[in-house]
């Protein structure tokens, strides 16, 4: 059975209403919740719907125009332009050698205008909706590692290998033009004659988004899925309260009640007060890009 959902950007309480009315099962709030593994039983038990998926929050996330969402029997299928469905600064800092790692000074970087730096660069992507829960993490590779409301990509934190580079932390700006923007997003590096891959993509809170779909005093809605299956979310935790990396297990996740999951599902957080701001591991069951497939490249930033 193929289902495609309509894109749309609902408000926040609107997808969380229609998420109320489906059964989901039981699950604690509390980081610690023992929860069992296996292909059986390992997403049921970590919070998904009463059928043992995530169609429920597949569906009731507030897909942007630019994003079509293909349900079919245990995944949905995620298609989009790549380009973010919100407005983005005129230029970009981009690196004149393809890449660089910080002290960065202002004579390896030049302002590019966006319409060259941000180029459309289709993403399509097969996500289980029956994500596994392991206790054994599987550390996320530089590009993409999951697909967020606005047809962008989410990436972990860093520009480099090495995870010296924070991109959040280690942003910087010359002449008032900015390397990543206030939405925690940029382009991929490319050189200052226009050469090169420029899809846009998070390393932290996308504030354009949470500013749309979240709610003062409530739970984050839901941001996107990871390619291991679980969602993310904003910093904002149940009542609202502000979560803080410290609250989140190794791979900032944690199992709890959210607008689309009202019993509790394993999800992720984006958090402001320190790196990791996305997730630098997965506590799902995930087949990881390798070095020479897109995803996996090194120096992707």
């Amino acid at each position: 059975m193929t289902t495609s959902l309509l894109p749309r950007r609902a408000p926040a309480s609107v997808a969380a209403a229609a998420a109320l009315c489906l059964a989901v099962a039981s699950c604690s709030s509390d980081p610690t919740t023992e929860i069992t593994t296996g292909s059986d039983t390992g997403a049921a038990a970590a919070g998904s719907t009463s059928d043992g998926t995530t169609t429920a929050g597949v569906q009731a996330a507030q897909w942007g125009d630019n994003v079509t969402i293909t349900i079919e029997d245990g995944s949905f299928r995620f298609e989009s332009d790549g380009l973010p469905d919100h407005e983005i600064p005129d230029q970009f800092l981009v690196p004149q050698t393809g890449s660089f790692t910080p002290p960065v000074t202002e004579s390896e970087v030049s302002a590019v205008d966006s319409d060259v730096a941000v180029v459309a660069s289709p993403v399509d992507e097969t996500i289980t909706l029956d994500p596994v829960y392991t206790d054994e993490v599987t550390q996320t590779d530089l590009g993409l590692i999951g697909v967020t409301i606005s047809g962008a990509q989410l990436f972990n934190d860093y520009e480099d290998n090495a995870r010296s580079f924070v991109a959040v932390d280690d942003n910087f700006s010359v002449g008032g033009v900015s390397f990543v923007d206030s939405c925690n997003g940029h382009p991929l590096a490319l050189l200052a004659d226009g050469t090169g891959a420029g899809s846009y993509h998070y390393h932290g809170v996308p504030y354009c988004l949470t500013d749309e779909v979240d709610v003062e005093g409530e739970h984050s809605s839901v941001l996107g899925f990871l390619v291991d299956g679980f969602p993310f979310y904003g910093p904002q935790d149940e009542g609202g309260e502000t979560i803080t990396s410290d609250e989140l297990d190794e791979c900032s996740g944690h199992v709890g009640a959210t607008p689309e999951f009202p019993e509790g599902i394993y999800h992720y957080h984006l958090t402001e007060d320190r790196s990791p701001y996305t997730v630098d591991c997965y506590h799902g069951e995930v087949e990881t890009a390798g070095p020479d497939q897109p995803g996996g490249a090194p120096g992707a930033s």
